[in-house]
């Protein structure tokens, strides 16, 4: 007789927008369809509507208008991860990059933590949160971020095991949290997005993108508009008006299939941004198309320069215009760059996540007074 599935719980930050995290959360919901489904917020109008009957919220989801001030109440995520009453499950998976590795959990507890980046504007960008606030608030701000950073270093201990998203994760896991982890990609869906006939001229680069500062979406502004090229941008966020100009068709949220519509009629993508991994570009390539990407984070470990891509040396509009003009001087073979996307495929996700379950230790024995000593409560 075969030994029982553990009961498995998932817990996520924010799920309020449509992006990489937001993806991950969905393909891990059906990996385990019997796990329910934890979430800081969520709002099923801008976020996944997909697992609307399975998220249960923390009391932060009750404030109207939470899910669209999500930033504002960053200071009261981690009271709100730990609100959470996961004492009925042997796993938790947490799905982090800004508080849900936090959770409370007990001793027999197994607690994996998926993990995009440590939060960014506590590590990576801490003086950039600060630049868009009133000069008097800026002490309070960087007062409140110190005591989550203190928050965020502690409980990494609740962690027994960490999986990073790319290399660049795990180097920045190992930084700031002390922590070893293995590298686990997101899943991509090779499926949807592949090749085929496209509605579009083809006459154009795109971006598919949150719209907030560190994608750097002015970069591909800036470069197509210096070469006179079109450029099609896709996502939203709070630097939408920054994209506006004559050579600009702006579309904001599209869904998958237009999306992919898109990435089949382009030539190719651009991607300015130093990220923890980029899903946007991986899901262009499985449509058998190039991308120009900064040669930095998770793009490194994602686009192969000459063979799916062209990489841009620096950030900065020269670099791009560079990279823009090596690209339009080669050929590349659609079915070489498909080929390559197809590593990253939801399949090969499944099979690593459901083994990593599997090696969760089942939970201990009762065991004598005279037993083994229990460890300190984290």
């Amino acid at each position: 007789m075969g030994q029982r599935e553990p009961r498995v719980a998932i817990v996520t930050d924010p799920l309020v927008q449509r992006g990489g995290a937001e993806r991950c959360a969905e393909v891990l919901a059906g990996i385990f369809p019997q796990a329910p489904i934890f979430a800081i917020l969520y709002s099923p109008t801008t976020g996944p509507a997909s697992l609307a009957a399975r998220v249960t919220t923390s009391p932060l989801g009750r404030i109207p208008g939470g899910a669209r001030r999500h930033r504002w109440l960053l200071p009261f995520y981690p009271a709100a991860v730990e609100s959470f009453d996961l004492s009925g499950y042997e796993v938790i998976i947490s799905l982090h990059h800004s508080a849900a590795k936090g959770l409370l959990r007990g001793a027999d507890q197994y607690h994996i933590c998926y993990c995009c980046t440590p939060m960014r504007a506590l590590w990576e960008r801490r003086s950039e949160v600060g630049a868009h606030l009133p000069i008097l608030a800026r002490p309070l701000a960087a007062a409140l971020l110190r005591r989550q950073r203190i928050w965020d270093y502690v409980t990494a201990a609740r962690v027994d095991r960490f999986v990073a998203i790319s290399q660049t994760a795990r180097r920045r896991i190992a930084k700031h949290y002390g922590r070893e982890s293995e590298v686990l990609y997101p899943p991509i869906d090779v499926v949807r997005f592949s090749p085929g006939r496209s509605s579009r001229d083809g006459d154009y680069y795109l971006v598919a993108s949150r719209l907030v500062p560190y994608k750097r979406i002015d970069l591909a502004v800036a470069a197509t508009a210096a070469l006179g090229r079109k450029l099609v941008i896709v996502g939203r966020g709070p630097e939408a008006h920054l994209v506006r100009a004559p050579h600009v068709t702006y579309l904001g949220h599209v869904h998958d299939e237009e999306l992919v519509d898109l990435m089949r009629g382009a030539r190719a993508m651009i991607f300015p941004a130093d990220d923890d991994f980029g899903m946007a570009p991986v899901e262009m390539m499985a449509c058998g198309k190039p991308v120009v990407a900064l040669a930095a984070g998770g793009a490194l470990e994602t686009v192969v320069d000459g063979v799916t891509g062209v990489f841009a040396n620096a950030q900065t509009v020269e670099a791009f215009v560079r990279a823009i003009s090596a690209l339009e001087q080669r050929r590349f073979d659609p079915e070489r760059i498909r080929a390559h996307a197809e590593r990253f495929s939801r399949e090969s996700f499944a099979r690593a996540f459901r083994r990593l379950v599997d090696e969760a230790p089942p939970p201990p024995a009762v065991r004598s007074l005279n037993g083994a000593p229990s460890a300190m409560p984290t």
